[in-house]
C-alpha cells in the first residue's frame, strides 16, 4: 500500500517538475499576470480610502506606503533616499544591494500656489486729451491665473493672430511686432482649426499633435522668447460670466448632482518645483466677452474675418490695440509641500546602466465630498509596472540590465515627479524609458474592444518590432496604433525622458467620458484589455532587460 503510494507520489511530482522545466523563465513571470491579482490592486489604489490620490495629501501617502509595501513583497531593492546613517542599534541591517541603505521614497518639496483674495485691474485707453481708466471686476469683467510671484504690473496690448511663427508655412504674426514688455492678445487655436476642409487645417493639426493644450504650449514658449509677459486669449465660448452664476431658485442637474447650490470645482491651485530664481512667467487673463469687444471693436479688429482668411491664406494683421493697455495687480497664496515618488529596483548583471518602467500614481483629489478616484487614470498604469516588478521577479532571472520601476507623484500638477527624477536619476545612464498611462478602458465606440496607442521614438524600432511580436505570438486581443517621432512629447510622464534624449514606448488605453470625472472606478475596468497590455509591458521589459538592442 504504502509503497503504491510513494510510487504514485513520485510520478505526479515528477510530471508537475517536467512541465515547470518545460517552461521558459519569460512564461514563468506571464502567469502572474492575471485579472484577479490586477483588479485586487486596482481595487485598493482607486477606493475612497486614498480620497483621490491629490499630490502631497494624506491618501497619496497611503497609496505610496501601500505601493512601497509591494515592491518590498516582490523583492525589489529600494531607490529611493538614502536612509539617515544615525539609526538605532534595532535597525543596523545592512542591505547587500550594489545601491547601500535606501527607502522606496525620493522625498522633494513642491511650491504650492493659488490665487490670492486681493485683486484688481483696470483697462487705460489713451485719448488725445489724456487717458480713459475703465476699473475691472474680478470673476465678472476678468480672471488671472499669474502663477508665482504677486505683484503689480501696467503693460501695452498688441494683437498678434493666432500667436504663430511658421516662416514654411507662410505665416509668421511676429514679423512687424515688437511684444517685449507688452500683454499679448491672440485667437485661440490655429489657422483653420474649425474647418477641416481648409487649406491650413491639416499643417496645423499635425503641429498640434491633434491636442489643443499642445498648440498652447507652443504659443506660449514663443510668446515668452518674443519677451511678452501676458497674453489674452480670444475664445469663441467666452461669456460675460466665469463661473456658475449664484442665484439658485432651483435644485442643480449635473450629472449625478442634485444640490441647493452650484458644483462647482475647487479654487485652482498650481504646484511646482522649487525655482532657482523669479521665473519667466506668461500671466494667463481671460476677459469677458463684453470687455473684449468693446477693445477689439474700437481698434478696428474682426476676429471672425482673421479666422477666415488664415483658414486658406497669410492673413492680414488690420486694426492695433496702440491705445489700449491694461494695469493689473494680483496676490498669491503660497506653502511648500512635500511630496514623494516611489522607486523599486531590480538589480541586474549591469548596474551602471538601467531601464525605467514608470506610471504616475497621483489624481486629483475630491471635491466637496467628491471623490475622484482615478482607477483608470492613474491606477491602472500603477497597477501595471507593480505586476511587471512581480513577473519579472518571478521569472527567477536575474536581468542582464537593472531594471528601476517608479510609481510617479504631482503627473496632474504638470509631469513634476518624473521630471524631478530625470533631473536626479537613481542610475544616470537610462537605456529606455516605458510608460503607462490610462490602460483599462477602452474606446466606447469601438466593438471591437481592443484599439489602443503606442507612441515610441522612431530612433529604436525594437520597441515597436517587440510588440507586434508579442501580440501575435501570445494572442493578445489589442489593435495597436502606432505613432512615432524623434523625441515624442505630450502631457504624460515620457516626455521628460523623451526631452533628455532617452529612447521612450508608451502604452495608452482609450478616453472616456469619466476621465477626471469623480465616475471613474475601478469596476468600470476591462479587465481582459487591461490584463492583455499588463502582459505586453511585461513581454517587452522581458526582452529588452535580457538582450542587447
Amino acid at each position: 500500500m504504502f509503497k503504491k503510494l510513494f510510487l504514485t507520489l513520485s510520478m505526479i511530482l515528477s510530471g508537475t517538475c517536467l512541465v515547470l522545466a518545460q517552461q521558459s523563465p519569460k512564461e514563468l513571470g506571464l502567469q502572474t499576470i492575471t485579472g484577479n491579482a490586477l483588479q485586487a490592486q486596482l481595487e485598493f489604489l482607486a477606493s475612497d480610502w486614498t480620497t483621490g490620490r491629490d499630490a502631497g495629501s494624506a491618501g497619496e501617502f497611503m497609496a505610496g506606503d501601500y505601493i512601497a509595501s509591494l515592491f518590498k513583497i516582490i523583492g525589489l531593492q529600494p531607490g529611493g533616499d538614502p536612509i539617515n546613517r544615525y539609526r538605532s542599534r534595532s535597525d543596523s541591517r545592512q542591505s547587500s544591494s550594489t545601491f547601500g541603505n535606501r527607502s522606496y521614497f525620493q522625498n522633494f518639496n513642491l511650491l504650492e500656489t493659488s490665487t490670492g483674495d486681493e485683486q484688481s485691474a483696470r483697462l487705460i485707453k489713451q485719448t488725445s486729451g489724456g487717458f480713459q481708466s475703465i476699473d475691472l471686476e474680478y470673476q465678472v469683467d476678468y480672471s488671472i491665473s499669474s502663477g508665482l510671484i504677486p505683484g503689480t504690473t501696467e503693460a501695452p496690448l498688441v494683437f498678434v493672430g493666432y500667436g504663430l511663427s511658421d516662416v514654411k508655412g507662410g505665416i509668421d504674426e511676429y514679423k512687424k511686432l515688437d511684444v517685449n514688455g507688452k500683454i499679448i492678445v491672440r485667437l485661440e487655436g490655429y489657422p483653420g482649426w474649425r474647418d477641416p476642409e481648409s487649406k491650413n487645417f491639416e499643417r496645423y493639426r499635425a503641429l498640434a499633435g491633434r491636442r489643443s493644450f499642445q498648440i498652447n504650449r507652443i504659443k506660449d514658449s514663443l510668446a515668452l522668447a518674443k519677451g511678452a509677459i501676458g497674453v489674452i486669449e480670444i475664445q469663441s465660448y467666452a461669456t460675460d460670466n466665469f463661473s456658475t452664476p449664484d442665484n439658485l431658485p432651483f435644485r442643480y442637474n449635473q450629472s449625478n448632482w442634485e444640490g441647493e447650490e452650484p458644483f462647482r470645482p475647487a479654487g485652482r491651485v498650481r504646484l511646482s518645483l522649487p525655482p532657482t530664481e523669479i521665473p519667466n512667467i506668461l500671466t494667463q487673463i481671460t476677459l469677458s466677452k463684453r470687455i473684449l469687444n468693446t477693445i477689439l471693436s474700437d481698434a478696428g479688429i474682426n476676429p471672425d474675418e482673421y479666422e477666415r482668411q488664415a483658414a486658406t491664406s497669410k492673413p492680414k494683421l488690420t486694426g492695433t490695440l496702440n491705445d489700449y493697455s491694461l494695469h493689473y495687480t494680483t496676490t498669491i497664496n503660497s506653502r511648500w509641500i512635500r511630496v514623494r515618488n516611489i522607486i523599486g529596483v531590480l538589480e541586474g548583471e549591469d548596474t551602471e546602466n538601467c531601464i525605467v518602467v514608470g506610471a504616475h500614481y497621483d489624481h486629483v483629489g475630491q471635491v466637496r465630498g467628491f471623490i475622484y478616484n482615478g482607477s483608470d487614470d492613474n491606477a491602472s498604469g500603477t497597477v501595471g509596472i507593480i505586476s511587471i516588478a512581480r513577473a519579472m521577479a518571478a521569472s527567477g532571472v536575474k536581468p542582464k540590465t537593472t531594471v528601476i520601476f517608479c510609481a510617479w507623484t504631482s503627473e496632474e500638477k504638470g509631469l513634476l515627479g518624473s521630471a524631478y527624477y530625470a533631473n536626479n536619476p537613481l542610475i544616470k545612464n537610462i537605456r529606455g524609458y516605458m510608460n503607462y498611462d490610462m490602460i483599462s478602458r477602452t474606446d466606447l465606440d469601438d466593438p471591437s474592444g481592443m484599439k489602443c496607442d503606442f507612441n515610441y521614438s522612431s530612433g529604436t524600432p525594437i520597441f515597436r518590432e517587440l510588440t507586434e511580436k508579442h501580440i501575435t505570438e501570445y494572442g493578445l486581443k489589442l489593435d495597436m496604433a502606432y505613432q512615432s517621432s524623434p523625441r515624442p512629447s505630450g502631457g504624460s510622464d515620457f516626455s521628460n525622458f523623451s526631452k533628455k534624449g532617452i529612447p521612450i514606448f508608451l502604452i495608452h488605453g482609450k478616453f472616456t467620458p469619466d476621465y477626471h470625472q469623480y465616475t471613474d472606478h475601478a469596476d468600470k475596468a476591462v479587465m481582459p484589455y487591461f490584463t492583455d497590455i499588463v502582459r505586453l509591458g511585461y513581454l517587452n521589459i522581458f526582452e529588452l532587460a535580457n538582450n542587447q538592442w
